[in-house]
Formats: C-alpha cells, structure tokens, sequence
C-alpha cells in the first residue's frame, strides 16, 4: 500500500485549461519541477463551470499520476486557469451592452474602425446605408457619446474636458449599458481627461468603468478605443466566471490564490483580469507555448532544444496553434522578437499577445465539400462541429439508427449524416430576440429539437434560405451544436486513436450531470464507420463520388489534416526567416512539401528488410499522397509548368529546427509530420495537458512603459500620469521616469503575488539627422518585474 503523499501546505500549483474540446487539469510541484497528477474532462460549453469541477475533483484524486498517491486541498497554493472565454465571446459578437465615452475625437475618425459614432446616437446625425452595413458584430450596437476635450501629442491640453455634455449623455444611456470605456486623444501623454471622465462616470452611475491609458501605452487612439469598449463588454461576463471558479474552489475547499493567463502568457491576479478581461484574449495559444516550452526543455531528448530555435505545434480538438521559437523565446511572424497585438475576430486590439498562428484546423473541424472546389475536393474547417462518434455515444437512441437508416437510401441528401444537439441555452430559449418573424422561426427550430429529445436530424428541417438563416443564428448564439463527421471520427475508422487508451478512459468511471458515476465508453466506432461511409457516398459538383468507402475517405481527410498542419508549419517558419510573403509562402510550403512527400514514399518502397518498422507500424504513413499542387505558379503572372515538361528549377524546402508537438493526438501526427520537414519531432511528457500545464509554470510579468518627447528644445517631458512633468535635462527626465515606473511595476507584480520581483529596465532613445547631428525625437523606457507567485515557490 502506498503511503499518503505528505507535503508542506500550499506547496502545489493546480493548473487548468478550459479548451474548445477537453478542460485539462495538473497538479504541478514547483520544487521537485514535475507534474504529480493530470485529469482531462470534455468540456461542455452548456456546463463550463461544471467541468472545471470535474477537472479539479479528478485530478485531485490522482487523476493519471503516476503512483497512487492523491493531493489533499490544503497542499494547493495556486489555482492557475487559461481559458478562451474572452476570445470566444468576441469571436461570437457576445460581448455585453456597454458605452464609449471619446474625448476629443471626430466621429468619422471612429466610424472607421467600426464604432457607431454619428449613426444616429446624437441628434440630427445620420449614416449612409453602407456605413451602417459596414457595423457588425458586438461593436455595432454600442452607443458612443463624443464630448469636447483631449490633449495634443505632447501633452498639452488641447479643449477643456466638457463635463456637462457629458453628464446629459450618461442620464440619456445609462439605463441601456452595464459598464462604461473611456478613450481620450493622446491620454497616454496625458491621462487627466480620462481621469476626469471616469470619476464622473463612477459618481454618478456607480458602474464599472475602463480608460485606454490603463490598458496600452500605444499611440493610436480610435484602435485603442476599440479596445476599451471591448473590455468594457467582457467585464461582466469575466466577473461571472471568476466568481463560479471561486465558488468551485470553495465548494472543494481550495484555500488558494487564483490568478489568470493573460495572452502574453504571464499571470495575474483575478481581480485584475475582473477590471481588464480583455488581456485574456488569446490566452490559450500563449498557455500551450508556455508549457510546450517547460516540457521540452525538461525532457531528455528536448533539454538544449530551444536554446537555438523550435517549432510549436499544439492539434487541439478546435484550431491548430502554431508559434516559432528562437532563442528561447516566441518571434513574431515578421522574424521579430517583439510580442504582437492580438487580433481576435474582425478586431484588431492593441492587447499584447505571444506571437502565434491559429489554423482552424482540429480533430473537431467540420469535413465538407468545397461548393467551389475541384473534382473530388474535400475540405476541413474551420467550423468545429460535435464529432458523430461522440454524438451516438451520447445520443444512442437517435445517432446511430438515423446513420444506418440513411446509408440505406440510393443517394444521400446534403442534409444526411448532421444531428442538431440542444445545449443548455438552448434549453431556455424564450429569451431569443430579434425581428418578430426571425423570434417565431427560431423558436420554432428550438420546439422542434426538444420535442427530438435534444437531438434533431438536420433532414427533418426545411430546406429553404429562412431556415438556414435561421439555423446559423441559433449556432452563432450557442442555443444548438451540429454533429457531424470530423477528423475525430476518421481516426477512429483508421484505429489511429489508442484502443487501449479508449479502453482505459471507458474503464474510469464519469460523474453524469446528477453526480452519479457511470461508465462510459470514449466514442461509438459504428457510428464513426457509418458516417464516413454515408459521406463517401456524396457526390461533388462534378457528380463524382468523393470516396469508395468509410476507409478510404477517412484517408483522404486524415492527409488534408496533415498536410494543412506541415503547411502551416512550414509557411511560420518561413513568414520567421523573412522568406517570401502571404500567398506566395503558402504556395512555396505546397510545392516543397509535394517533393518531400514523393521522396518518402519511395524510401518507405524501397526499403528492404524492416529498417522502416517503426514507420509502418504508424498506419499514417500510408497516408503520403501528393496534393497535386506541385505544378502551382509562385508569381501571380507566371504560368503553371506542364506536367509534361522538366522543370528548371529545384524548390526544396524544410524545418532546420525540431517541432515540439502538444495535444492529445501528437504521438500519433508528430513523427509523420516531422519527416515531411525533414527534421525531429519531439513529443515531451504530458504533453496531451501541456496548455494546462503552461498555466501551472507561467510567471508573473508587469511592465510600464513611459515616453520622453521634448515639447521644445532644452525640455523633456515624461508622459507619466495626469500632470505629466517637464524636465531641462534628459537624464533627470529618465532618473524620475524610472523611479515611478519601477516603483508602479513592483506594487502591481506584489499584488498579484510576486512579493520579490525582479526588475528590468529598457531604454531606446529614437534621434533624426539635422545638419550633420542628431537632434533628440524622443525616448521610450520599459521597465518590467518578474517573478514567481509567492505561494508557487
């Protein structure tokens, strides 16, 4: 018998990921640096809450430890959560009713950028029918008050703040909004507008309020506008999902300190994240890069890997993160080392994000066929769909039977092989708005999957544009999920998913929604076998059948994965060295990676003996087909090469560093994906929770950043707070700059836990040529605290 796990109180870190498919769970020793236990829960978007629960309580108990020891609460002092909340909710338009307050701006100026300034909001102003079609999304809707004031870009007042304009505005729209953004013209030289603003907002509203100095130090105010009234949209939605994680905590007795994943991979508190959520966008990738990172340089194999440079390729069930490393650290796109800005949806924000390049692409992206596409064409993605396999294995009584009776009829509809499913939302669905007669049909859609028991052939709706519209807006708001085939369930005929881990995880016992536990087996093959085979039978606009049987078109969709995943990877790598822009790259990455698909399948031929065992022990070597896109022109105006004709030039191309793999089905893709490079895969231990443990070993980052303009000759001014100071010497000017920055990023790093940060300081001073000298432009200093939450040591 083993003998109980003893340590000293608080001395684990519990990390969590809340992903688009499994909510993945470590608890994570600090002192001996390695993962005690692991637990991975599907997650359900109805019950998100609920499946953190699950995630904590498992792995609490051992999840898959490696002894049969357990960790006790008492033994937790961190709690540590990446999640895509705010991403999704600004993917989906699903942000909260807020307002923006612009001082000083000129209402066309943010019409631009997609806010709703001068469309009707103030009287007497209207917009243009393109104008108003140009405005979707959640930022549409939001009513913005322009009021007089700002400052100019040194720093000085420009208009006075008008306070009673803008006390008549919030008595006209507070009713209709939750929380209030606040973005001045060139408030990060000069805050006192926003200040002012602010305090007016809160005194006589009491509701929550943003301003844009507090979240980038970055020219560019109608973009950091935008950023503002999103955060001011993500305020409540964040505050509910703090709060049901402490309530989880509670429920299990974890006395510990939560704190969150911001998307430049550091951490920090949750009250932080409370008052600005939207520095969690992107907070997944930055997780799985983190903790990709920490793993490859804790295995054996990956020790000294990124001292040089890797690739970072997370497969999830929802998209494909990919980020290049060099010198251990993420580089941007562009071959920089600077963080980028997240752009999330159709919004560009100027939130700092660890450079990565999200796929659509996962073992839950929708297969179809391209309405556009060429003879026998597949596609996958980027829709993320339920896979049929786990549908059936939830629904038994409707998936399967509905697969089997329709394989039986000569030719399959569009429609076959498509299950409408009802989530929790949409179990409450009197709460749909919009346009009378859109409310009564999507209703109507709703009363038609309940009556079906919650999950609804899509045959059994009407095949007209009102329908479909319908449908899309039930999707877009989370009321219904569509089954449907996916890679997911083509591994599965393939038996590329470990039947033994199948077996394991249908063995362990899984607590349904009453709490009762029950087995369960991980997916239903039959229905996986039926669905690809009823989609074999679809025929594309060619009239052509787009596969043989279920196995041949699980091939044909398991090698578009592989081959968009090696592409992607390859067109990173490239966009990293500088080589070759947008179009042109991907089309490279195509051509390069036909010839080294024709190169291994004639080493895996003509190989004697068994030399390649191991390779055909992995049934995705069969997979190495050409894409048939070696003959794609790289110039716009050039012609393709006949296939009839040598051609004269040699495009090769490959990873000179190894790819670090993460995901649950990185064992499996990984060696293949690797050899098509040309270069090691290195798939490290636990690397199926590596987001989650990204989240258990990120650290604490604050960095303040002030700029020193010289308004006039002899004079420096440092951009510091509401009254920023005027200096007659530079270096006085960067003595006090730094004082009250390093000052403001050490309280900042002590409150969110990292008592004894350490500080880092960066000085870049921009000078112009004038009359063979350089004249001072100006100067940008950053100064950064560093360190591990005190109760993570």
């Amino acid at each position: 018998m083993t003998a109980p796990l003893r340590t000293p109180p608080g001395r684990f870190c519990l990390g969590i990921d809340t992903g688009g498919t499994f909510t993945d769970a470590v608890v994570y020793d600090h002192a001996t640096d390695q993962v005690m236990s692991a637990a991975k829960t599907p997650t359900r978007h109805e019950d998100l809450y609920g499946c953190v629960v699950e995630a904590m309580t498992s792995v609490l108990a051992g999840g898959r430890s490696a002894s049969d020891s357990t960790v006790s609460a008492a033994d937790i002092g961190l709690v540590a959560v990446s999640t895509t909340l705010a991403t999704n909710a600004l993917v989906e338009g699903a942000g909260r009713p807020a307002a923006l307050i612009a001082i000083g701006f000129e209402s066309e100026t943010l019409v631009r950028v997609g806010l709703r300034a001068g469309t009707g909001d103030r009287p007497g102003t209207r917009a243009s029918e393109d104008d108003r079609d140009r405005l979707t999304g959640s930022l549409a809707s939001a009513p913005v008050v322009v009021v007089g004031g700002g400052h100019g870009a040194h720093g000085d007042e420009r208009d006075p703040l008008d306070l009673g304009e803008l006390a008549r505005e919030l008595d006209r729209i507070d009713a209709s909004v939750e929380a209030y953004a606040v973005a001045a013209q060139f408030s990060v030289r000069n805050a006192a507008h926003e200040l002012q603003a602010r305090d007016a907002i809160r005194d006589r509203t009491g509701k929550p309020v943003t301003c844009s100095h507090e979240l980038s130090p970055r020219l560019g105010g109608p973009r950091r506008a935008v950023t503002t009234l999103l955060n001011a949209q993500l305020i409540s939605i964040t505050a509910r999902f703090t709060g049901a994680i402490r309530a989880a905590m509670e429920s299990l007795q974890l006395d510990a300190r939560l704190m969150v994943v911001r998307g430049d991979g550091s951490l920090v508190s949750a009250d932080f994240v409370t008052q600005r959520p939207i520095e969690t966008v992107l907070s997944g990738p930055a997780a799985s890069v983190i903790g990709a990172r920490h793993l490859a340089r804790s295995s054996t194999t990956g020790h000294d890997t990124l001292d040089t440079g890797a690739l970072v390729v997370d497969i999830g069930g929802t998209t494909t993160d990919i980020a290049a490393i060099r010198d251990g650290a993420a580089i941007a796109a562009d071959g920089s080392d600077e963080a980028d800005t997240a752009t999330v949806g159709d919004h560009a924000t100027m939130v700092t994000a660890l450079p990565t390049v999200t796929v659509g692409l996962g073992g839950d992206s929708e297969i179809r066929i391209p309405v556009n596409g060429s003879r026998g064409e597949l596609a996958v993605g980027p829709r993320r769909v339920v896979p049929l396999c786990v549908a059936a294995q939830r629904h038994p009584d409707v998936v399967l039977p509905m697969l089997r009776r329709q394989l039986e009829t000569e030719r399959p509809l569009a429609e076959f092989g498509q299950v409408l499913l009802q989530t929790a939302s949409g179990a409450s669905a009197g709460h749909l708005s919009g346009p009378t007669g859109q409310n009564n049909l999507d209703s109507e859609i709703m009363r038609l999957v309940d009556g079906a028991g919650g999950a609804l052939p899509l045959e059994h709706l009407k095949r007209s544009a009102r329908w479909r519209g319908a449908l899309e807006r039930l999707e877009r708001g989370g009321h219904v999920r569509r089954a449907a085939l996916t890679p997911t369930d083509a591994c599965v005929v393939l038996g590329l998913i470990d039947a033994e881990a199948g077996a394991r995880a249908a063995r362990e016992p899984v607590s349904n929604r009453d709490g009762e536990q029950e087995q369960k087996a991980p997916w239903d093959a039959a229905a996986a076998r039926a669905g690809a085979e009823l989609f074999s039978r679809q025929r594309d606009r060619y009239g052509v059948d787009v596969g043989s049987d279920a196995a041949d078109l699980s091939r044909q969709v398991m090698n578009i994965a592989l081959r968009s995943a090696t592409e992607a990877l390859l067109s990173v790598a490239l966009g990293a060295d500088g080589i070759a822009p947008g179009e042109t790259r991907r089309q490279l990455a195509q051509t390069a990676l036909d010839r080294r698909h024709r190169e291994l399948e004639r080493a895996v031929a003509d190989e004697p003996g068994d030399t390649h065992g191991e390779r055909r022990a992995n049934p995705l070597w069969g997979l190495l087909e050409s894409s048939g896109s070696a003959s794609v022109p790289i110039a716009e105006d050039a012609a393709a090469t006949p296939p009839d004709r040598a051609p004269l030039a040699r495009v090769d191309a490959g990873v000179g560093v190894p790819i670090v793999a993460i995901g649950a089905p990185a064992p499996t893709y990984a060696p293949l994906v690797g050899a098509l490079l040309g270069t090691e895969a290195i798939v490290p231990a636990h690397a199926e929770v590596a987001n989650a443990v990204g989240a258990a070993v990120a650290r604490v980052r604050i960095t303040k950043q002030v700029t020193v303009t010289a308004p006039r000759r002899g004079s420096y001014r440092a951009h510091w707070g509401d009254d920023p100071p005027v200096w007659h010497s530079l270096d006085e000017a960067r003595e006090w700059a730094t004082a009250q920055a390093a000052a403001a990023a050490r309280a900042e790093a002590a409150a969110a836990g990292a008592g004894d940060a350490a500080i880092t300081v960066d000085w870049t001073t921009r000078t112009a040529p004038s009359n063979g000298r350089e004249l001072f432009v100006e100067a940008t200093l950053r100064v950064t605290a560093t360190g591990r939450p005190d109760s993570a040591r």
